[in-house]
């Protein structure tokens, strides 16, 4: 790879912040230009499925940089909140403005925030750790790393994790479902674990402290700029941002199976190896190899082409919230390649009464 591939292969991991400033452009010049953000998104899907498959290993070290654009993307996502905040308080938007103003920041803040908070939550050092609960609590969840990385991580694929979309499950139960099972089993663990040391659930240390804390902040600023008359709309954008969260995970792991108990393999997760897929998420769309080494750093991550593998992150989203299209053009025919070719025989066994459940045959 020459030096200008490696610039250009490290460059593009600013796509997520480009996309944010120009959300923060559209909410600047305000009127329709709030649609901005969600037209960058379209614009998206369209290059990623046409772009072609990028399967390579690219050779980029880790450097200062790769290391840095993690943390680019909160400053802009909490602009866009404020900014939105704003506009609220002003009243002056009308119903197509606030509609655009609601898309593109629920839109902005999965694609901008999502995969920064995740590879910072897979780091060892305490900062990281903190940063990515600093992004997490923009979405309400600052203790949510708990869950998936002591949860998910150790359940992905089976009966026991909400994070793995059922077959035949639709994304709009899902979002909600897998949000409130990783909320709920990040209390227990931080619970199990303040009962060990034998501290109360608000001590000083605490998770729950701490997200108390940081949600009362958050929600104090917003709210003493948007006025607490603007509960009903963030209510609402909140409902929709949590859709857009879901439908973003629900490609990850969708019908996959894995007994309890036995070891996590390539096959277990979906891959979505096209260029933009893999810039925006941070790598994270290289799956199988995420779940093998959680740990690793993103640039280091195998694109394992020989895994399940999916089209296009944006296009799958954009697919699975028409149900009937998403299962018979893009997943049900993948699944029967991974049933045939890649479960093993009790696999396979739990594969068929997943699809008698799901009304597949």
């Amino acid at each position: 790879m020459t030096n200008t591939d490696k610039k250009a292969v490290t460059l593009r991991y600013l796509a997520g912040s480009l996309m944010l400033m120009l959300g923060v452009f559209g909410f600047y010049l305000g009127g329709l230009w709030t649609w901005l953000g969600t037209a960058a998104f379209i614009l998206l899907v369209i290059l990623d499925v046409y772009l072609p498959r990028d399967e390579e290993l690219h050779q980029v070290k880790s450097s200062g940089f790769q290391h840095a654009v993690l943390y680019f993307q909160l400053p802009l996502i909490v602009t866009l909140w404020l900014m939105f905040a704003d506009m609220l308080s002003t009243g002056n938007g009308g119903l197509l403005e606030l509609t655009g103003a609601i898309f593109s920041i629920s839109f902005l803040s999965a694609l901008g925030g999502l995969p920064p908070s995740h590879e910072l939550m897979h780091r060892y050092g305490g900062f990281d750790r903190f940063y990515c609960s600093l992004y997490l609590t923009v979405f309400l969840l600052p203790m949510n790393d708990l869950g998936h990385v002591k949860g998910h991580h150790l359940k992905v694929a089976t009966s026991e994790d909400s994070d793995t979309p059922r077959r035949g499950e639709w994304v709009y139960t899902f979002a909600f479902r897998s949000i409130w099972g990783q909320l709920m089993e990040s209390i227990g663990i931080e619970k199990s674990r303040l009962q060990k040391n034998k501290k109360p659930l608000w001590s000083f240390g605490s998770r729950f402290l701490q997200s108390a804390i940081l949600i009362t902040i958050w929600l104090s600023v917003w709210f003493s700029i948007a006025g607490i008359e603007a509960l009903p709309v963030y209510v609402l954008t909140m409902a929709i941002f949590y859709l857009v969260l879901g439908g973003f995970n629900y490609t990850q792991h969708y019908g996959l199976i894995r007994l309890i108990g036995e070891p996590i393999e390539t096959r277990h997760s979906w891959n979505q190896l096209k260029p933009l897929s893999r810039a925006l998420s941070f790598e994270i769309s290289n799956h199988s190899e995420h779940h093998l080494k959680p740990t690793r750093f993103y640039t280091d991550l195998n694109p394992y082409p020989d895994a399940p593998q999916l089209p296009s992150i944006a296009l799958c989203f954009v697919c699975a919230f028409i149900p009937p299209l998403w299962e018979s053009k893009i997943v049900r025919p993948q699944l029967a390649i991974w049933d045939e070719t890649m479960a093993s025989d009790a696999e396979r066994e739990l594969a068929h009464e997943a699809n008698i459940k799901a009304g597949w045959v």
